[in-house]
């Protein structure tokens, strides 16, 4: 019996060291027969050896790369014998075969070698039964499963599995990504190891060498699952950048413990960097532990824990610092923990936890944005009940909740009541037209320094739809009954106090749809007048306290609230009637929305209002502010977003808030928002009171390209009144034209406070397919530059 060898090891060598996904076994197999035949004209064939002093190259390491520029090394066509050789079975076809049966076979000239879904090509093969050999040169090409593996010679022992290439060239695609490497030698030390000597990968277009890794060895073990680099470099536009001595990843595309790519930054606290180390403790189980260097600051240590089960999951978040040189705060912290659990069928549960070592951290560490965010960190944990209740819906939910509030620059603070606990139920169930709601809640209010209370709430209502295809009616009737047990506290002593009010409200509304042809487009409009008629009685609440009302803004969808309060302390004096009208244009073939715009009024029918403070009060008035909307697009290209709020009796624009979007494509955006304010609140002062002045802002932002490859980006958020730039944004990003690489350099300056200002640069370099340096500015682009599109997204190579 003649034994031939499966190929497939030496592909699972190359491509599992450059970090593909494949896997596949690595057997030897015992065949039956060995087939072969010579083709009736033989033919002489040259060999050309490359010599294995040649240095090896992926192609060009220009980084302003171009596709049709490529010069790609040429591969040569697939060469079959004809049919398909049987499974477990190998044919040899070649110009000219002879040999010994059980001591010889050499094949030479256009050697085919195919054997179940591999296909090995060379000029000559020469097979050594005694040693049970087979080399193949002077030059070598082999196909499996899309991978092509090229060479000078292989020479490869089917007992003991160890085998050696010389200038193996490899190509490979898998799952959409693509990987080529060269390597001056490549060793098999036994079915499941393999070396590679002086080797070279990336993840680009046949013939783009703008990047690419180069390792004095790779070695890789199929059993244990892992591969390990040794004095690995990057290699960016023909000049090392990063170096590592050793390195270890995982063959089969699992989460491995290792070191991750470095992370660098710089802006108002010099130069920051982060050496995250990844442990894949488990396969539901890992953490990242990340040192850093903050260059104006000192040294930080960050984690991230994170654990998923089939009824649970989470994630802990942290960092440290134990010293601080810009701050009078040392062991500085922040702590996240989130929590979600299923404990049953109908019960799930959880918890968010946040804490932070003093009021300052934010403004330190973090941008604009997060600022406004974190003023009060919740600490929450909940339990939620739902199931199915006398043929309707109930639910239910017990949380407690207790803020870590900051204080402001001006060291003021206005910290929430803790809710320890809070019960809530509801149940809904519909009945021919009807739907039936009951909710209620008991809420326990805890605070340090102000006077603590018991509050019952119980709503219950019922809701009718009368509807068909043009129009509906929806009455609704209920009662709100809310009780007060205030504890002693000082001075104020203990009380019951109770309020109960009736509300009822009329909804209604039709729609009207007709077939609209502008700027050369069919749409569907619609035209869609409404009423809402809201009636509640007026009750005077001042001597109840407020926990948690607050007056919303006024606006469109206000004017069909029953509450103008959110909250349960403070129910508004209503019999008014909604008068509002709203058009959209539709899609007529898709449905999808293209425009909506809206224009309302409310009228009062009596003068009383109920205050935040729970006071009357009585003001000459018969109908409301105007407000309106206007959300869409005007074009193809242009977007208009618009919201105005006009005091009608002060005859004056008391809100609004206009932007204009230009975007003829992904990756060209011109934006431009302006915002006023005739009273708007600005900040909290030291004395626990807010600052109430105009508000003018206008807000510039672009994303356009400067060549074929690079673009601009900017924002400019400039406030009038103050004189004052709030955030400003500057950068540009490239992509090669080969969709090998891109970059970004962005720069960021925005305030923290009344008198404080941060500064902050972003480089970020992406690899294909494989990695990212530096940090990304994604995220502040994606807020800053409405319609903003990744590079990546706009070219497609």
């Amino acid at each position: 019996m003649v034994r031939l060898f499966s190929l497939k090891p030496l592909v699972l060598a190359l491509g599992v060291a450059f970090s593909a996904a494949a896997a596949a076994q690595s057997d030897v197999s015992v065949l039956p027969e060995t087939e072969t035949a010579a083709r009736p004209e033989a033919a002489e064939t040259a060999v050309g050896s490359k010599g294995s002093d040649t240095e090896l190259s992926l192609g060009s390491t220009c980084l302003v790369c171009e596709p049709e520029n490529l010069k790609p090394e040429a591969q040569p066509e697939i060469r079959r014998s004809g049919e398909d050789a049987p499974p477990e079975h190998t044919r040899i076809t070649a110009d000219h075969i002879e040999g010994q049966t059980g001591v010889e076979v050499k094949a030479q000239g256009d050697v085919i070698v195919e054997r179940n879904q591999d296909i090995l090509n060379a000029p000559q093969v020469h097979y050594n039964q005694a040693e049970n050999t087979v080399t193949a040169g002077d030059t070598f090409t082999l196909y499996q499963n899309g991978s092509t593996v090229s060479g000078d010679i292989i020479t490869y022992n089917l007992d003991t599995g160890n085998g050696t290439t010389q200038n193996v060239r490899l190509e490979a695609e898998h799952e959409g990504r693509r990987l080529q490497s060269v390597s001056k030698q490549a060793e098999i030390s036994g079915h499941n190891r393999y070396k590679l000597i002086h080797t070279k990968f990336n993840t680009c277009a046949p013939g783009d060498a703008a990047w690419y890794i180069r390792a004095e060895s790779v070695e890789a073990d199929q059993e244990s699952g892992i591969g390990v680099a040794k004095h690995a470099a990057l290699v960016f536009g023909g000049v090392p950048v990063l170096y590592t001595p050793w390195a270890d990843f995982p063959l089969n595309g699992n989460r491995k413990s290792g070191l991750l790519v470095p992370t660098i930054a710089t802006g108002s606290d010099g130069l920051t960097l982060d050496v995250p180390y990844y442990f894949n403790l488990a396969p539901n189980l890992d953490a990242t532990l990340t040192p850093s260097i903050v260059s104006a600051r000192g040294v930080r240590l960050g984690g991230e824990l994170r654990y998923l089960q089939p009824k649970y999951s989470g994630e802990v978040e942290g960092n440290w610092m134990p010293s601080d040189k810009r701050s009078e705060h040392d062991n500085r912290y922040r702590f996240k923990w989130q929590h979600r659990q299923q404990f049953a069928p109908h019960l799930s549960g959880g918890v968010d936890f946040n804490q932070v070592s003093d009021n300052d951290y934010y403004r330190d560490f973090y941008n604009r944005t997060n600022l406004t965010d974190y003023v009060n960190l919740n600490r929450q944990a909940w339990l939620g009940y739902n199931n199915t209740l006398w043929g309707g819906r109930f639910g239910s939910t017990v949380s407690v909740q207790k803020y870590q509030t900051l204080a402001n620059e001006l060291g003021y603070k206005d910290e929430p009541y803790a809710i320890l606990p809070r019960l809530s139920g509801s149940w809904h169930k519909n009945i021919g037209n009807a739907e039936v709601n009951l909710f209620g809640q008991f809420t326990h209010f805890s605070h340090d320094s102000k006077q603590s209370a018991y509050r019952t709430v119980l709503h219950p209502s019922i809701k009718w739809d009368f509807h068909n295809q043009w129009g509906y009616l929806r009455p609704k009737i209920g009662v709100n009954a809310t009780y007060y047990d205030l504890k002693r506290f000082g001075d104020q002593p203990s009380r019951n106090l109770s309020r109960t009010l009736p509300m009822f409200s009329l909804d209604s509304g039709m729609t009207f749809e007709r077939n609209k042809r502008l700027f050369g487009s069919e749409y569907l409009q619609t035209l869609e007048p409404r009423l809402f008629y809201n009636y509640i009685p007026t009750k005077s609440q001042n001597d109840l306290p407020n926990f948690d009302s607050s007056e919303n803004s006024f606006s469109y969808d206000q004017l069909f609230r029953e509450n103008l309060y959110s909250g349960s302390d403070r129910i508004n004096a209503a019999n008014s009637l909604s008068a509002a009208v709203q058009s959209r244009l539709l899609n007529p073939i898709t449905g999808a929305e293209i425009l909506r715009a809206g224009i309302g009024q409310k009228f009062y029918l009596k003068n009383d209002n109920v205050l935040l403070d729970g006071s009357i009060g009585r003001n000459e008035r018969n109908s409301s502010d105007w407000v309106a909307f206007a959300h869409g697009n005007l074009t193809d290209s242009v977007r208009l977003d618009t919201d105005i709020h006009y005091n009608r009796n002060q005859r004056r624009l008391e809100q609004y808030a206009v932007g204009l979007r230009y975007r003829p494509e992904a990756g060209k955006v011109l934006s431009l928002r302006y915002k006023y304010g005739h009273n708007e609140r600005i900040y909290l002062q030291d004395n626990g009171r807010y600052l109430y002045d105009k508000l003018k802002q206008i807000d510039v932002a672009a994303q356009w390209p400067l060549s074929k490859n690079l673009y601009a980006v900017a924002r400019y958020n400039y406030e009038i009144t103050v004189k004052k730039p709030l955030e400003m944004l500057a950068g540009v990003e490239y992509k090669s034209g080969c969709g090998c690489w891109s970059a970004s350099v962005v720069g960021h300056r925005y305030v923290t406070g009344e008198n404080s200002r941060k500064n902050a640069v972003f480089f970020n370099l992406q690899l294909k397919d494989l990695s990212s340096i530096g940090k990304s500015p994604f995220e502040q682009l994606r807020l800053a530059v409405p319609g903003y599109s990744k590079p990546n997204e706009v070219m497609k190579p």
